[in-house]
């Protein structure tokens, strides 16, 4: 393998090892941040259920008033009924007493219904509240999870911009630059292995043969024709070599390619 292009594979795998203690940064970050929002969440919906209970228990002693008042109603009829003198009277006392009792039934019946609803938001609020606990308790490990992660990372910070440097000073500026280029804009691999069958890993496009055969022929630093990825080849199997050199025409100027 051309020696610069293996410098460029270990600048990049170095890059590759910072990317990934970023990442595993970041998606702690967003972890927590997922976890203050659903804590968040928890809240409001805490505050709203408990905003219903209070509303529901205004209209249960609501309820047991009317409740208590349709007693107090039929109990005082009663004993009406026993001053009652005439047939009328009587008949109408008792459509009373019949029309009464049929609305504390109801009442009644409303009364268990938002006894029902009540235990059910109950639950429902205890339910929340564990899961906010438990939230907070993850929103806490995750903190401290956090803390350890960045201290890891500027301790092991300064031994990647070491190793780094070092592999930067053995690649030639111009090969470095396009490297450095070639992962702004098109992330990585900036540096990919060109399959035995003639494609680019990078963007799996054919090489044209006679690209191919010279990248796996010369010493030569050379990049994709289509995804512009600086290219490499592993390995070649000495037979691959002989197959293909009576199809390649020595053309750099055509391939882009330069002698390292």
């Amino acid at each position: 393998m051309n020696e610069q292009i293996s410098f460029i594979l270990d600048i990049q795998n170095i890059d590759l090892e910072f990317l990934k203690f970023e990442e595993s940064l970041k998606k702690i970050y967003n972890e927590i941040e997922e976890l203050r929002n659903g804590i968040d969440l928890k809240k409001t919906e805490y505050e709203k259920l408990n905003e219903d209970l209070t509303e529901l228990n205004k209209k249960i002693s609501g309820t047991e008033v009317e409740i208590k008042t349709f007693d107090d109603k039929l109990n005082k009829m009663k004993d009406t009924q026993k001053l009652i003198k005439t047939n009328k009277e009587y008949n109408a006392l008792q459509k009373s007493i019949k029309d009464t009792e049929t609305l504390k039934k109801k009442a009644e019946g409303e009364l268990i219904m938002l006894a029902e609803s009540q235990t059910a938001l109950n639950d429902k609020i205890n339910l929340i509240k564990k899961e906010s606990e438990d939230m907070q308790v993850s929103l806490s490990s995750k903190d401290a999870e956090l803390k350890n992660k960045e201290k890891e990372f500027e301790l092991s910070k300064e031994d990647f911009l070491k190793r780094r440097d070092a592999a930067k000073n053995k690649i030639k500026k111009s090969y470095l630059d396009v490297y450095e280029t070639i992962k702004i804009r098109k992330g990585f691999p900036a540096i990919a292995p060109v399959l035995q069958s003639g494609a680019c890993t990078g963007c799996y496009r054919m090489l044209p043969p006679q690209q191919f055969n010279e990248l796996i022929s010369e010493n030569v630093f050379m990049q994709c024709p289509i995804c512009s990825r600086i290219l490499y080849i592993e390995s070649v199997p000495q037979e691959t070599v002989a197959e293909s050199a009576p199809h390649s025409p020595k053309t750099s100027k055509k391939t882009g390619k330069a002698k390292a």
